[in-house]
């Protein structure tokens, strides 16, 4: 009989939410991916979603696979679905969650497999990477008040990943299978869970970027694609900062950012927005004080066809972060064909190397315009570097060689499965 799987996630998978009218959060695209590619009957599949969208525990079954929604921070829910399912085997999606240890407590732990998401700790660690030391001051007063709209001060978001961190740790501690995808996060998991044995297995990405189809001739010259910048360790303010010296030799230059712009109210409510929309504020008037806000254009929200479209226009994808562990932004860049620059952070250097693009200190000064400049000076090199990208992501992101991988798995975890 196929081995009974649960899936354990902090999201709604997009065919559940819209069978429950809710909308679909935008992140989580890795583990649709990874449902689409497993062979219909290979295993007896249900999907638990914890959402605080939901009130009541709620079941579904969609094309063959159950779904279970459960309300966050709700233990006796997961208690209770768990004894009435019962699995031979948990993959539970993300480390840092509030149900992540629960799940470890109320399952055995040899049956649980904890796939890595990101790593919160160290996101904690570098969230203000870059920015200046005030930042991580207390401001009573501006924390009330972003609590109060639903933001974060940069301290907040610091503070919040930290906390998540110390969850994240106590969970590895307790974790006997870890799924992961890059040397980074093998070597954090082997000092924080030294009892788990470490399976290694590359992510899914979306369907619309295994195409390819970047060409030069249809890219505009000298333009950088950011694919996020409304969190600080996501870097923008290193890509902004990098703009004067990319614009003394190519003056064209140009930088699209996906997200939204930093809200502007006029010049007389300026210094009060930017107060309480402290990055993004901070983001704007670095851009007027560097005089560079002309060459910045916001994309607003973007769909996967979107995001596709601006890894065409764009001469170089740029990923600038403080850490990342496998950036999904970057596999899809490379798959699309177009140049990278990336920070050599966390599990960067395990995607992609110095032959398939230009790695970078983002700490160190120049850098990053320095690895953009490299690529522009020289464009045979830089197709060249795109193209061994764009093979190695293809090899990597397999979908059938990735998910024949988790099937192997699973069943040498539950051999009578």
């Amino acid at each position: 009989m196929p081995v009974k799987v649960m899936w354990i996630l902090d999201f709604l998978s997009p065919a559940f939410a819209r069978r429950l009218g809710l909308s679909a959060q935008a992140s989580g695209s890795w583990a649709g991916s990874l449902q689409a590619a497993l062979p219909a009957g290979a295993m007896d599949l249900t999907i638990c979603c914890f959402s605080p969208a939901l009130t009541a525990p709620c079941h579904e079954e969609i094309d063959g696979t159950r779904y279970i929604g459960l309300p966050a921070a709700d233990r006796a829910a997961l208690a209770e679905t768990l004894a009435a399912q019962q699995p031979d085997l948990i993959q539970l999606f993300g480390t840092e969650n509030d149900h992540a240890p629960w799940v470890l407590e109320l399952f055995d732990p040899e049956k649980v497999l904890v796939y890595i998401q990101g790593l919160a700790g160290p996101c904690g660690e570098h969230m203000a990477d870059g920015l200046p030391p005030r930042f991580l001051r207390r401001q009573p007063l501006k924390e009330a008040l972003a609590k109060r709209t639903g933001g974060l001060t940069v301290r907040g978001h610091c503070q919040r990943f930290l906390d998540r961190g110390v969850r994240e740790r106590a969970v590895l501690a307790k974790a006997r299978h870890i799924l992961g995808r890059t040397d980074w996060d093998k070597a954090y998991c082997a000092r924080y869970a030294p009892g788990a044995e470490y399976h290694h297995l590359p992510e899914i990405m979306r369907s619309e970027f295994y195409a390819g189809g970047w060409q030069r001739q249809n890219a505009q010259p000298h333009r950088l694609f950011v694919s996020q910048g409304n969190v600080p360790l996501k870097g923008l303010h290193r890509a902004i900062e990098a703009l004067p010296a990319l614009a003394q030799r190519w003056p064209d230059v140009q930088l699209y950012v996906a997200g939204w712009p930093p809200p502007d109210k006029g010049p007389l409510l300026r210094p009060l927005i930017h107060w309480l929309a402290e990055y993004p504020g901070y983001l704007d008037g670095l851009a007027r004080r560097l005089k560079v806000s002309d060459r910045i254009h916001y994309t607003g929200v973007l769909s996967a066809e979107g995001m596709r479209q601006q890894f065409l226009l764009a001469e170089t994808y740029l990923l600038c972060s403080s850490i990342e562990n496998s950036p999904n932004s970057l596999g899809e860049a490379m798959l699309t064909g177009v140049p990278c620059a990336a920070a050599a952070v966390g599990g960067v250097p395990s995607m992609m190397s110095e032959k398939e693009g230009e790695l970078f200190d983002p700490d160190a000064p120049g850098a990053l315009a320095d690895a953009v400049a490299a690529l522009w000076a020289d464009p045979a090199k830089a197709e060249e570097k795109a193209a061994a990208a764009r093979t190695r992501a293809l090899a990597v992101h397999d979908p059938k060689a990735v998910a024949d991988a988790l099937l192997e798995l699973y069943r040498r975890l539950c051999p009578g499965g």
